[in-house]
């Protein structure tokens, strides 16, 4: 009965790290291999040398003003709205294909890659995705605008 119960805690915890670890990995690959990139630390980079570029953060508004807050510069435009707008509009933007994207999740949500995805089937050249959103963001003790100001 030890012995079975042993294996058990084995099989679970390498399950468990499966899931934790290279699962996420997996699901990363199977999206795309040419999906681009952009650490944390590259995109305080580029805001501190005021790079002209677009940061759209497509967490919900209350998550955007939440207890965490967003990336100073960046705009909330929640998944389902970005994408009724990008379908509406996109033919009008033409003269700003050329302009960086950033796109902003919390983690590594299917959205993020959906949004990804539709701004360069729109021809937007330069998109990338912050590297596993604003978790990652936070957890590298990057600057957030506080949380519940909302600059109107």
């Amino acid at each position: 009965m030890t012995g079975n119960f042993v294996l058990f805690l084995i099989v679970a915890a390498a399950v468990y790290f499966f899931l934790m670890y290279g699962y996420p990995h997996i699901r990363r690959l199977m999206r795309g291999k040419g999906v681009v990139y952009i650490e944390p630390e590259d995109l305080e980079k580029r805001i501190g040398e005021k790079q002209d570029m677009l940061m759209i953060d497509l967490r919900s508004s209350v998550d955007f003003y939440g207890m965490f807050g967003h990336i100073d510069g960046a705009i909330n435009l929640p998944f389902e709205a970005f994408m009724a707008r990008i379908v509406e509009t996109a033919d009008r933007l033409a003269g700003f294909k050329e302009t960086p994207v950033v796109i902003i999740g919390i983690h590594d949500e299917k959205e993020v890659f959906k949004a990804y995805t539709v701004l360069k089937q729109k021809g937007f050249s330069d998109v990338s995705i912050l590297n596993y959103g604003i978790s990652r963001w936070l957890r590298r003790g990057l600057p957030t605008v506080e949380r519940n100001v909302r600059k109107d």
